[in-house]
Parts: structure tokens; C-alpha cells; sequence
């Protein structure tokens, strides 16, 4: 077996051209759908919120790196904060390119390794790390079912007229499926019908490895968990927290903007729609849920914000929560790898 590294600077490269293309698209976008004397709003936003923007935008990474930084100690895996925000960083960068419910997740993983974690370390830190999402977005779901009962309706609603229309699709795409995953166990698929044919050969042995570090570091794993069930209660709370502290600080980027802009709002309902719509990107297959993030926002504060200026506020939006975010994460990673001259290696093991 062979190793081989993932070509970083490819993904960055691919990550500067998509980014143009959002921006460009976004910009398009507002100038065909706001009229000209709206625009008039962007030069609200002055120097001073600009900067807590990009403070507010910069909180995750750096709770984000904390959290794994105290649980390293509590695992008894010796790794710098530093480096931790590079992995970070660098997870970040590779989530972009793939759903919002995959993320960077295996990245991270890998570097941990790379970086000296055990695998059942890296594993219990993935798992618990999913277990954290699905607190976080239950917790969302329930506050706005309670307390924002209007948008859940409209969703509801949305999605009820999108079976409607493409029901009978829905019910040839399900069984299709179905038929497919059943097959697929029995093997009755034909190997040219597998979808795992056509995957890199890159990318199937570095998902390979990582199953095989896990399944054999299961034990580990499991002892993690019962470890921070009996002695790290504190490490949970503490990890908890600070994941809340994350998505307020994102949060707090629109209501930066709708003050910037002089528009009324209830803050708890921005908090709480919010939160849904980032529920709801999590079901759009499309990395960074690019164009169903946007339906979503337009869907879920229709009715929160002016009618003319929702074109507006959702593309400042996104162009600060997206893809400001991913551009300041390829400038940071290239400037700690120009700092520390060491650029991210993931090695993989290839055939051949």
C-alpha cells in the first residue's frame, strides 16, 4: 500500500473559484431583484459593524478549537490550542465542498490522527460531536414550535405543497432506493451499478482507513464514553455551552445587519428562525446548501422582514455568514502555513 496526501492547495484552489462564482452570482442577484434606490441601505453598514461582524463570524472557530481543546486534556491527548485552530480552520475549508449535513467531519478526523489522537479518541470527539448537533438543532425545533408557532406553520405548509406537487416522483424516487439498498445488501448489484465504483480511489481508501481505525479502536471508543459519563459530566456542560455560544455568535450576524439597516425586529425571533432555517440546510444536498439556504431564509422571515428588501438582507446574509467565512478561512490557513511553513498533510493509503 501506497500513501498519498491530499492536495490541499487544489481544494483551496477550487474553493477561491467557487467563492468568486457565489459572490458574483450574489451580487447579480441583488442588482435584478432590489431595486437600484434600495441599495442606497448597503452603505449603512459603517466600519463599526463590519468589525463586530467579523468579530461575531471569528467566535467559532475559536470556541469551536476550545472545546476540543479541553477534551483533548481530558483524553490525555497532547495537542497545542494553535494547532487545533488550524484543524479547525482547515475542516472547515474542506465542508465547503460537501452537504452541510456531512460538514468536515472526516477531515477533522484525519488530522487528529495525523496530529497523534488514538482513534478512539478521534471517534469518541466525532461521535459526541453529533450527538451535541442533534441537542442543539431538537432544542431549536422545540423553542420555535413553542415560542415562534407562525414559521413552523409556514414550513410545514411549504414542504406540504412540495409533496403535493412531486408526490408521485417522491414515491418512485423512495422505492427506487429502497430496491436499490436492498439489492445492494443481498449483492445483486452489478459492480458498474455500485455507486462506490466511481468514487476517487483517493477518497474510498482514506473512508476505508478511518472505518477500519474505528472498528478496531470500537473498545476505546467506548471506554471514552464512559469516562466522560462518570468523571467528565463538567467537560460535557462546558462543551455544550460553548457549541450554543458558537451559533449565537452566528446568529448575531443578521441582527447586526437589520440594525445597520434601521429595521425593527424581536431578537428571540430572529434567534429562533434562524435556527430553522439552519435545520432546514441540513436536508439541501448541495455543498454549503448553496440556493436552498437562501429559499429557506426568504421562506422562514417572509414575513419578519420588509417584502423589498428580503433580497437584500438575504444576500448580505449569506455573503457574510458563507462566503466571507470560507475566504477568511483560505487566507488564515495560507498564513499559519506561511507562519509555521508546514501546510496540512492528510496521508492516505493507496493501491498500487
Amino acid at each position: 500500500m501506497a500513501e498519498k496526501k491530499l492536495n490541499f492547495k487544489k481544494i483551496i484552489n477550487r474553493l477561491i473559484i467557487f467563492i468568486s462564482i457565489g459572490v458574483g452570482a450574489h451580487i447579480l442577484f441583488v442588482l435584478f431583484t432590489t431595486e437600484r434606490s434600495l441599495l442606497s441601505y448597503l452603505q449603512r453598514l459603517s466600519f463599526f459593524h463590519i468589525i463586530i461582524i467579523i468579530a461575531l463570524l471569528f467566535t467559532p472557530w475559536i470556541l469551536y478549537a476550545l472545546r476540543v481543546y479541553v477534551w483533548s486534556k481530558f483524553l490525555k491527548e497532547k495537542i497545542n490550542y494553535r494547532t487545533l485552530l488550524k484543524i479547525v480552520i482547515t475542516s472547515e475549508l474542506a465542508s465547503a465542498l460537501s452537504p452541510t449535513a456531512i460538514g468536515g467531519a472526516p477531515v477533522k478526523a484525519a488530522l487528529l490522527l495525523n496530529y497523534g489522537f488514538s482513534a478512539g479518541s478521534a471517534g469518541f470527539l466525532l461521535t459526541y460531536g453529533v450527538i451535541e448537533d442533534i441537542i442543539f438543532y431538537t432544542t431549536g425545533i422545540l423553542l420555535a414550535t413553542f415560542f415562534s408557532i407562525g414559521v413552523m406553520g409556514d414550513v410545514g405548509q411549504a414542504l406540504q405543497a412540495l409533496i403535493s406537487e412531486h408526490l408521485l416522483t417522491l414515491i418512485i424516487i423512495i422505492a427506487l432506493l429502497t430496491l436499490y439498498i436492498t439489492m445492494l445488501r443481498l449483492n445483486k448489484i452489478p459492480t458498474k451499478f455500485r455507486l462506490w465504483t466511481y468514487l476517487p480511489q483517493g477518497i474510498k481508501t482514506k473512508i476505508l482507513k478511518l472505518k477500519i481505525k474505528i472498528n478496531e479502536s470500537w473498545t476505546d471508543l467506548k471506554s471514552n464514553f464512559k469516562r466522560a459519563l462518570k468523571s467528565g459530566k463538567k467537560f460535557m456542560a462546558f462543551s455544550l455551552i460553548m457549541l450554543f455560544f458558537q451559533w449565537m455568535a452566528k446568529f448575531s450576524v443578521l441582527i447586526v445587519v437589520l440594525h445597520a439597516f434601521g429595521i425593527q425586529f424581536e431578537a428571540i425571533q430572529i434567534y429562533l428562525r434562524q435556527w430553522v432555517v439552519y435545520v432546514t440546510m441540513l436536508l439541501v444536498p448541495t455543498p454549503g446548501a448553496t440556493g436552498g439556504a437562501e429559499a429557506a431564509f426568504l421562506l422562514i422571515f417572509g414575513k419578519t422582514i420588509p417584502e423589498e428588501l428580503s433580497f437584500l438582507i438575504v444576500s448580505v446574509w449569506r455573503l457574510f455568514t458563507y462566503y466571507f467565512v470560507l475566504l477568511s478561512a483560505v487566507i488564515f490557513y495560507n498564513v499559519l502555513s506561511i507562519l509555521y511553513n508546514k501546510e496540512e498533510e492528510i496521508y492516505i493509503e493507496e493501491k498500487g
